[in-house]
């Protein structure tokens, strides 16, 4: 799967590089040129041909885009005279299709305009630059009888929903999760439980070492992907919200919550366990990955892209086991929560055929669509009733079971603090330092960015 801003992996997906928006460029969503929203009750009997540019986010050549290419076939020869143009929104395209959208001429259909969670993209929502898509989500879709928003798992909610008008401007084409991979075939080899608590997870990582496997593949040369260990243990011992506001927004302390130091303590039990990948200080992400499949670690913490990334050195029968984030007993953080980065498509409010740009975010999030970008592209959808893909097995429970998705990273890489937290963590893997060292580095660099 392709993500708007390439790191140097897949780490960022929904990551955006936001620049500063003018509210003079984008205007009231009332300027020179701006077709008349249609009727919310009518739209679906009045689409009309003509041309529309749509973004996407997979590159030339890929299977992704081909699949996407035949659905913007489809569409074209259900509305006769429709055309649609497909245009590269992804990673270094950003830049300039953002100054198109500063200068009043964005694509009629658009990915990282918006993001419910991410504060720097409600700008261009309020500004007046996108659609307010709830009239339309609200109506009973033809095709199945109910409201089209509906279709919708409700743990994506907060990334299409604008937190304070309460107004959706994004629909997901697909998400992307953190989970907790196991190789199932050596967990049933050993006899070991898949860890549903993290006492689970330390016991079955006792029984791997006494199995002669590493417990868990981590790479020690990425720090976020070293991060995502304490982004998970804190969104159950302290809680997304709390997380957030210290770590992103300078809103109090990380010593003012014991969750904390109980979750850097949680992680350094790992560390002193001898739980990661021997030589993991060194590794990089692929080579930790491969690994794993090669069954040389019996666990991995990492994105859901995991596997689409790793095809080729996935062996034939390999068997892959997906779960959720393991909750955490006395934890007062969020326990059915997951870390997950959705791909949100917006229309523009000056688009000269809304309808049409409707009718291919619609078709895109059907369920016939999303069951086959699952089963033939591999992608994890946020529509209910599309099932797992081929490889990722279980993981549309998972993400049913979910009660929110939570925004990966907690925004922490787009904030003051980036360079701070993560390198500590890593500190911490590496045995350079305590949890209480740890916490005490972290509060001291928060209070020098944010002066608290």
């Amino acid at each position: 799967m392709e993500v708007p801003v390439k790191f140097p992996h897949k780490l960022l997906t929904g990551l955006v590089l936001v620049s500063c928006l003018s509210l003079v460029a984008c205007g009231n969503g009332k300027g020179t040129g701006q077709s008349e929203a249609p009727d919310p009750t009518s739209w679906q009997q009045n689409i009309k041909g003509g041309p529309i540019e749509v973004g996407v986010l997979p590159a030339a050549g890929t299977p992704s885009l081909k699949f996407l290419e035949q659905v913007a076939a489809g569409v074209e020869k259900d509305h006769p005279g429709a055309q649609l143009k497909m245009t590269f929104a992804n990673t270094k395209a950003r830049p300039a299709l953002e100054q198109r959208w500063r200068a009043g001429d964005g694509l009629d259909v658009d990915y990282t305009m918006f993001d419910g969670t991410n504060p720097a993209l409600l700008e261009w929502a309020d500004s007046g630059a996108l659609l307010d898509l709830k009239p339309y989500l609200d109506q009973v879709d033809a095709a199945t009888g109910k409201p089209w928003l509906d279709q919708f798992s409700p743990a994506v909610m907060q990334f299409m929903q604008h937190p304070t008008t309460k107004k959706i401007y994004g629909v997901p084409s697909e998400l992307s999760m953190q989970v907790l991979f196991y190789n199932a075939g050596l967990f049933k080899q050993h006899g070991i439980t898949p860890p549903a608590t993290w006492d689970d997870l330390t016991a079955a990582a006792d029984r791997l070492t006494a199995a002669g496997v590493d417990p868990i593949a981590v790479t020690g040369l990425f720090e976020p992907y070293m991060g995502m260990w304490s982004d998970n243990i804190w969104l159950r011992t302290v809680g997304y919200d709390k997380v957030h506001d210290v770590l992103t927004e300078g809103k109090g302390r990380i010593t003012g919550d014991p969750g904390f130091l109980k979750g850097l303590q949680m992680l350094q039990g790992l560390r002193d366990r001898k739980a990661f990948l021997k030589g993991f200080e060194g590794t990089d992400f692929t080579a930790a990955q491969a690994q794993f499949f090669q069954g040389k670690a019996g666990m991995i913490l990492m994105g859901s892209w995991l596997v689409s990334e790793m095809a080729d050195v996935i062996p034939k029968g390999f068997e892959l086991g997906v779960l959720q984030f393991p909750t955490v007993t006395g934890g007062t953080g969020d326990q059915a929560s997951m870390l997950a980065t959705a791909q949100l498509m917006s229309v523009s409010a000056k688009s000269k055929n809304i309808p049409l740009s409707l009718a291919w975010i619609h078709r895109v999030t059907g369920v016939e669509t999303q069951t086959r970008r699952a089963t033939e592209i591999g992608e994890v959808s946020g529509v209910k009733g599309v099932p797992s893909p081929p490889g990722l097995p279980g993981i549309s429970d998972v993400v049913a079971k979910a009660d929110r998705l939570q925004a990966s990273y907690y925004g922490l890489l787009q904030s003051k603090a980036k360079d701070i937290v993560y390198p500590e963590i890593a500190k911490l893997l590496f045995g350079k330092q305590d949890a209480q060292q740890t916490l005490d580095n972290i509060d001291k660099g928060l209070r020098r960015v944010y002066g608290n």
